[in-house]
């Protein structure tokens, strides 16, 4: 990369004690198909080699830049650091645990400068545990591409499972109008459903993602307790009513969305819904306070 040169696409990837997996996660990067990019890695204070092997990398390409906190500030807040780094037109956040096929970011980048009104096109996915070459296709990847905002917006919360779509490539000014993925668990699908209301989400139908699902990377296979901590790596304010924070951020993100009163109107009336149904977790986020 030329001194100067502002690449087409940034890919960022928050990491934290992964020194087992970054290796093979970087190389697929490093060997896409698809060149002019930068790729920003935010070491979330790792305690073992992590940081290291960042470093070496550094060193033998110019296109990967590299951060490291001063102390571990939770996944998300690591997730937008990467992103407050992007300087290209395209983003893309990559796990320090999952692969990328050769033509990932070609082929996604491709749909977008094809069709302006997608925000984020993203590949079907298989899953792996330890070994890439053993993997199986995932079923449920979505794609939203209705024409009504509020119907892709409800269609996001309502299917989205697993939440491969955000290692998909995003227009960067789409992404720079939502408020990223703020401090509770389920804040990665809330920035989904925001970018739904922006604009379509296209589901390319080549398997190109590879995605790690083992107790250690997969926050849906771990313990209640693991999840907190990975939000939350020490207890502060923010990691009360997380139930009552997800239901603030779906009816924020509806509330604020540039759409037309009806559409805007349906997107409340879906995220009150939804409020009411999980009213029982809400009920022992209170209980859990006054304890």
């Amino acid at each position: 990369m030329t001194v100067g040169h502002v690449p087409l696409l940034t890919v960022g990837m928050p990491t934290f004690n992964a020194q087992q997996t970054i290796r093979a996660s970087i190389d697929s990067l490093l060997g896409q198909s698809f060149a002019d990019f930068e790729l920003v890695i935010s070491d979330n204070a790792s305690t073992d080699g992590t940081w290291a092997i960042v470093e070496d990398y550094m060193r033998r390409d110019a296109r990967v830049r590299g951060i490291r906190q001063a102390r571990n500030i939770g996944a998300n807040a690591n997730y937008s650091a990467v992103f407050l780094e992007a300087r290209g037109r395209y983003f893309k956040w990559a796990s320090s645990n999952d692969v990328c096929a050769v033509d990932f970011v070609r082929a996604c980048i491709e749909c977008l400068e094809a069709d302006p009104d997608v925000v984020l096109a993203a590949p079907r996915t298989c899953l792996f545990d330890s070994d890439v070459e053993h993997c199986t296709k995932y079923g449920k990847d979505i794609a939203c591409m209705q024409s009504s905002p509020a119907d892709r917006f409800i269609h996001a919360g309502s299917r989205l499972a697993l939440n491969n779509v955000m290692n998909g490539v995003v227009r960067l000014d789409a992404l720079r109008r939502t408020r990223l993925i703020e401090h509770y668990p389920g804040a990665d699908v809330v920035l989904i459903g925001h970018l739904a209301l922006l604009g379509k989400i296209a589901l390319l139908d080549e398997h190109l993602f590879f995605r790690r699902m083992d107790a250690t990377t997969a926050t849906r296979m771990m313990s209640e307790a693991a999840v907190l901590r990975h939000h939350y790596p020490s207890e502060t304010w923010r990691s009360r009513l997380p139930s009552w924070r997800l239901a603030l951020g779906w009816l924020r993100v509806a509330m604020g969305a540039p759409i037309s009163a009806p559409e805007k109107w349906r997107a409340i009336r879906w995220v009150l819904r939804m409020t009411y149904w999980n009213r029982a977790h809400m009920a022992q986020d209170l209980r859990d306070l006054l304890r």
